[in-house]
């Protein structure tokens, strides 16, 4: 027989039963949830990857990455925030959408493409920063070399050398150069030193102007004239950027009113007949030609941009005589 105290423990029991178990499947069910979460994480990072890499494989990454954007303006030494990249994008976006309006009325359906015309937009803005760090970096490098070579004819000690120099340097020289003093003050050799300063650069120059710069230091002798020499031939190499640069600027406007006359066509028809104008700009067939005529006009502008950055010098042999 169940006396009242007994039925009392019972429930007691019970309660507690009942919430030991609450809690178990409360815990299970929060572990099971926690690990769909994580597969689910796990899942969306594998996706981004694969279209990462697909866009990797394509050369089209760097075309459309905020962050290789950002990144590389770093690298020529310009800061450009999110919201600055936001602005340029959302103006290449705003033209595309006027493009569209203007140029392919028939085809208004489309007019998510007009967003391509924010990553073209930064994509230009992000050439203009190479490009004048490009143009800038012979004339920096030179200023390095000629400042070096005089000062190994002054200072019998490496180290005192390159340290006068660098008032004289700007950014990226100087603290590349920093870095390799660094490096000299620890005990590392003069090759292993400027060993990361010769991949970083491009002209054969640099790399060369450092082996010969080790073969002075190593002989101990005043002999610089093979430093000189490497100085030199840097400078000749920015005169002749400086005449490509001028000849790109003429391409450059050629391909400006190349585009004009091209886009401004169909505006002679308005200047005949205002009916004229609209029955060519409403049909399909305009929307095509159009399409044609962008299509020829960006790439042109592509190639005049690879041109630009190309230096036909990289190409020659660096001769000492």
């Amino acid at each position: 027989m169940i006396t009242p105290i007994s039925g009392v423990f019972l429930i007691l029991i019970a309660v507690l039963s009942y919430f030991v178990l609450m809690k178990v499947f409360q815990t299970d069910f929060t572990n099971k949830r926690k690990r769909l979460s994580s597969f689910l994480q796990e899942e969306q990072k594998q996706k981004e990857n694969k279209i990462t890499e697909w866009l990797e494989k394509r050369g089209i990454n760097h075309y459309v990455n905020p962050s290789h954007m950002i990144q590389s303006a770093q690298k020529c030494g310009v800061h450009i925030t999110k919201q600055s990249y936001i602005s340029t994008f959302l103006l290449g976006t705003a033209l595309g959408v006027v493009v569209m309006l203007v140029y392919f009325k028939p085809v208004i359906f489309l007019m998510p493409v007009s967003i391509v015309g924010g990553f073209i937009a930064t994509n230009m803005r992000l050439h203009n920063i190479k490009k004048n760090f490009i143009q800038e970096l012979d004339s920096k490098l030179a200023v390095y070399m000629s400042s070096v070579a005089t000062a190994m004819g002054t200072f019998s000690n490496t180290k005192d050398a390159l340290n006068s120099v660098l008032p004289l340097l700007e950014f990226p020289v100087k603290e590349d150069l920093e870095e390799a003093l660094l490096k000299l003050q620890d005990g590392k050799s003069i090759k292993y030193s400027f060993d990361e300063m010769n991949k970083k650069y491009e002209q054969k120059q640099v790399k060369l102007f450092h082996e010969q710069l080790d073969v002075v230091a190593r002989a101990g002798s005043g002999d610089i004239e093979s430093l000189r020499t490497i100085a030199s031939k840097m400078k000749s190499k920015e005169v002749r950027r400086r005449r490509l640069k001028t000849a790109h600027r003429q391409s450059f406007k050629a391909w400006r009113t190349f585009a004009f006359l091209c886009l401004s066509a169909p505006f002679l028809f308005l200047l005949a007949s205002t009916d004229n104008y609209f029955l060519v700009m409403n049909h399909f067939i305009s929307s095509i030609v159009f399409g044609i005529t962008f299509l020829l006009i960006f790439i042109t502008y592509r190639k005049l941009e690879q041109l630009e950055l190309y230096d036909p010098t990289n190409d020659q042999k660096v001769d000492l005589s």
